[in-house]
């Protein structure tokens, strides 16, 4: 029976307890929170401004308010959970991360090979070659004797006569350079994140985070204690 004020269970049947646990989740995730973040906590369903606000009800359902009226009790109340849940969700967040529920394994292994190669060829070659050639026809119609060539050259004695001479030289030089390199750059990454299936399951994960939340619910339920009579 209340005393100084009103107990909340008189307001749940006055307003309703949905009404009145409304009153205590009157914030919005996505002021504290980024919605990827929000995703996060809510796909796997270990904390929730709902549940908070049930077990804030039930906790202090005997309680009295501490304030005349329950609109004055109505304010403050979602006055406080704004300025508690500011600084929790970041915590409640922060702990899911460090604790990763469906994750016993994250690593990543990183290996980079390089391959550096020159290649240089050069050669050359030299060839060189002489040739000479002669040649005398010789036609006489009256024999006079045995002439040499140099009187055939000169044109005496002969009637008619073909001769030729000819000589050759041939230089031939070649030089070839070539020079190249290349490089090859091999990186390998390989990542492992999630479950192993070997030492600790899913469900005994899930299980121990839940019952992380469920201790930040305890702390923030006494932050609450403010709002009703210290006197019970």
């Amino acid at each position: 029976m209340a005393t100084y004020t009103v107990q909340l269970r008189t307001i749940c049947d006055i307003y309703g307890r949905e009404e009145v646990e409304n009153w205590f989740k009157n914030y919005k995730l996505s002021d504290y929170l980024m919605p990827t973040q929000i995703e996060q906590l809510e796909k796997f369903s270990v904390w929730n401004k709902n549940k908070l606000a049930s077990k804030i009800v039930d906790h202090f359902y005997m309680r009295e308010i501490g304030y005349e009226t329950p609109e004055l009790f109505k304010h403050f109340a979602k006055v406080k959970m704004q300025e508690i849940m500011e600084k929790y969700l970041l915590l409640i967040y922060s702990k899911f991360l460090e604790f990763d529920p469906l994750s016993n394994v994250d690593y990543t292994e990183t290996y980079t090979r390089k391959i550096q190669g020159t290649a240089e060829n050069e050669g050359s070659s030299n060839s060189q070659s002489n040739s000479n050639s002669s040649g005398l026809n010789v036609h006489n119609d009256t024999s006079q004797g045995q002439i040499d060539k140099n009187e055939v050259l000169s044109g005496k004695y002969a009637t008619t006569v073909d001769a030729n001479e000819s000589e050759a030289s041939v230089n031939d030089k070649t030089q070839t350079s070539n020079n190249s390199s290349s490089q090859t750059l091999e990186t390998y990454e390989h990542s492992m994140k999630g479950d192993n299936g070997v030492i600790v399951t899913n469900q005994y994960l899930v299980r121990e985070f839940r019952e992380l939340a469920v201790s930040f619910d305890t702390e923030i339920i006494k932050e609450v204690n403010s709002l009703f009579m210290a006197i019970y």
